[in-house]
């Protein structure tokens, strides 16, 4: 399942990321600066990426061919080009959400709305960050370690995501984000509100054929938040088994929310005893 250059690159962004937390809480840096500079490192990130996933397209135009009688629709390019960004890279998994996150704590008076965020943050970018690094969905497109160090894109992906789970966990273990185990409860609520959209724009954004006003199928799908395909590839054919997989996907979050909230239980108890 793991090629040598994902585990190198696995190895890498847990280095990256123990590194990161040591300096922030060796040299105490706020809160406020870290998600400064994390904001401006992420938009640098984005416009890369957008520059890597975008491709020069030819416009094509429908014509339909008469073959021994038989009608088919071809498409011929018309002469011109246009620059296209697939719909997959639209900036709406949790990854690409965390940047307007991390600008509204930046740009939110309010501090209840602000604890919201970091509580949303904390959860989601741990975790969202970490199976990103794990479950890259780039990693299956290099097949030797020389690609995944060669590739403008794995190199933007690694490392962004190696930042997410860094300041996340800044954020949670902080004494500024001020984040205790009764928060989780903010994390799932807002972590629901996110996921119900997909279940929408997954549908709204595949290419589905239809033949007699009845869908045959689906030439190419969306899965943000992968509410619709697991993140392990395996096939399901049938409605019950999206649901099954549905419902262990909800439990699976809940348990690692929990988990990751407990820990701050830790920071208390640490607290504690240095006072």
């Amino acid at each position: 399942m793991f090629s040598t250059g994902h585990l190198i690159w696995i190895t890498i962004c847990t280095i990256l990321i123990v590194i990161g937390l040591y300096l922030y809480f060796h040299f105490r840096f706020s809160l406020r600066k870290v998600l400064f500079f994390s904001l401006i490192a992420g938009f640098v990130s984005e416009v890369i990426k957008l520059f890597c996933v975008s491709e020069i397209v030819p416009m094509v135009d429908p014509y339909i061919v008469n073959s021994n009688g038989n009608l088919a629709l071809e498409w011929l390019p018309s002469g011109e080009y246009t620059p296209y960004l697939p719909l997959e890279h639209l900036p709406l998994e949790l990854c690409s959400l965390y940047l307007p996150f991390m600008l509204l704590c930046l740009v939110i008076k309010d501090e209840t709305w602000k604890k919201r965020l970091y509580a949303l943050m904390f959860a989601s970018g741990t975790i969202g960050g970490f199976m990103g690094i794990v479950l890259s969905s780039i990693a299956g497109k290099y097949s030797s370690p020389l690609e995944f160090f060669t590739s403008i894109r794995a190199w933007q992906f690694f490392l962004y995501h190696a930042m997410i789970v860094a300041v996340s966990l800044y954020i949670g273990f902080s004494e500024e984000g001020d984040l205790h185990f009764s928060d989780c409860k903010k994390a799932i609520c807002a972590l629901l509100i996110l996921d119900l959209p997909t279940f929408y724009l997954n549908s709204l954004f595949s290419s589905e054929v239809y033949v007699n006003d009845k869908i045959v199928g689906v030439t190419h799908r969306i899965n943000f938040f992968s509410s619709y395909v697991n993140p392990l590839g395996l096939v399901l054919t049938e409605k019950w088994q999206w649901i099954l997989y549905l419902i262990i996907r909800a439990i699976l979050a809940l348990i690692l929310v929990l988990i990751l909230y407990s820990l701050l239980r830790f920071k208390k108890r640490g607290k504690h005893e240095n006072s």
